[in-house]
């Protein structure tokens, strides 16, 4: 019995020692796992800087080419031909279309030698008179006979001045068969061909031009924001006191990208349409790449004043819950809390926090779904480049 409980005794001594060796030898690689898993994840962290954001009201506006000036034909002809590429641009002064001109170059000969006939029938009666007058003192002549003389001299000179009219009638009517485009801008497509009869009855429309740089923008705005804007103007005089002082809009073309060029409001309607309740606006923007045309939709942004520190972040770090929009802030001790903002408005991939923010408040980038309520990360700090500059 003794042998057999010794026996018991050594051969549990000998697990004991055997188990214990194992966890020694275990317990280094065990630990290396538990650190690993301790260690706090490495995140991108956008410390967020103050940003100049400008008070914009949002309006639809359609581009406009002023002036846009329809080309007709004014004499009635032959279409000859035309001299240019449609859909280029035109120079004032082009030639543009060319209207069969014999019919006008015989018009204007024979206006011509008709006034030069009637110049001579002039010089005539001129003579007739001045040889008759001195005959009249000396009673050679009876008064009716003079008087005749007189009369048949303004009659001739009537003529002449009438023939005059003619000939320039005949040199207009010429200089129309040579049409010139009137402005410089963009030519549309021909409405007639080479060798179809124009100006027969009622003015031929042939192709229309359009002035685009400056393009303009017409707008609607409503009663309520123009009351808004007016007051606002008035309640700060001293920034809009002089012509250069206009309220400036951006645009934001059909592509969603913003134009490059800053434009003004150079109009005003003098009366709100009682129909629709709005007042009719014009911006003017440079368009020297022709980029634009007329006819093209945008919105119009109407630049009122400019916020400086405001809150811009990428639409990326916001998280919507419920219909309530969050972000995930880090703290001083680089934990992770999720706290509710108020959103402004979108601008590309970057939008306002109108509250919940404020310069120098970091927010979480990414690892949003590993995301646990007071999580500890190793923030990795990104730039801020937010840049909504308007101006």
């Amino acid at each position: 019995m003794k042998s057999t409980f010794t026996k018991s005794i050594t051969l549990t001594l000998t697990l004991a020692l055997a188990l214990l060796a194992g966890m020694v030898l275990l317990s280094p690689g065990c630990k290396s796992k538990m650190q690993q898993k301790k260690e706090p994840p490495a995140l991108k962290v956008l410390e967020i800087k103050g940003t100049r954001v400008p008070v914009i009201l949002e309006m639809v506006g359609q581009a406009v080419g002023i002036p846009t000036v329809n080309i007709t034909a004014r004499v009635e002809g032959y279409l000859q031909n035309w001299s240019f590429q449609e859909g280029s641009i035109v120079q004032k002064g082009q030639l543009l279309f060319t209207i069969e001109p014999d019919r006008y170059v015989n018009n204007l000969t024979n206006a011509q030698a008709d006034l030069d006939s009637r110049i001579a029938g002039w010089e005539k009666a001129k003579l007739d008179v001045e040889r008759l007058k001195p005959l009249l003192s000396t009673n050679a002549i009876s008064q009716n006979d003079y008087d005749v003389a007189v009369m048949t001299e303004r009659q001739t000179q009537a003529a002449v001045e009438s023939a005059r009219s003619k000939l320039a009638d005949a040199k207009l009517n010429l200089s129309y068969t040579s049409i010139t485009s009137p402005i410089t801008g963009f030519i549309g497509k021909v409405n007639v061909n080479p060798g179809n009869l124009v100006g027969h009855g009622d003015a031929t429309l042939l192709t229309t031009v359009s002035a685009i740089d400056p393009i303009y923008f017409d707008i609607q705005m409503t009663e309520r924001d123009f009351l808004n804007i007016a007051r606002y103007i008035l309640e700060n005089k001293e920034k809009h006191a002089s012509p250069a002082s206009t309220l400036k809009v951006r645009v934001t073309l059909a592509d969603k990208r913003v134009y490059e060029h800053l434009g003004e409001i150079d109009f005003v309607d003098r009366a709100i349409n009682p129909q629709t309740g709005t007042i009719a606006l014009r911006a003017s923007v440079p368009n020297p790449d022709r980029l634009i045309r007329p006819g093209s939709f945008a919105t119009v942004n109407l630049i009122l004043m400019e916020v400086e520190n405001a809150v811009v972040i990428p639409q990326g770090a916001t998280q919507q819950i419920q219909g309530k929009n969050f972000v995930f802030a880090v703290g001083k001790d680089n934990k992770v809390n999720r706290i509710p903002i108020l959103l402004g408005r979108t601008m590309g991939n970057q939008v306002i926090v109108n509250a919940g923010l404020k310069p120098g408040n970091k927010i979480l980038l990414e690892g949003f779904q590993k995301f646990q309520e007071g999580m500890i990360i190793k923030p990795i700090l990104i730039k801020d480049t937010s840049n909504v500059d308007m101006r």
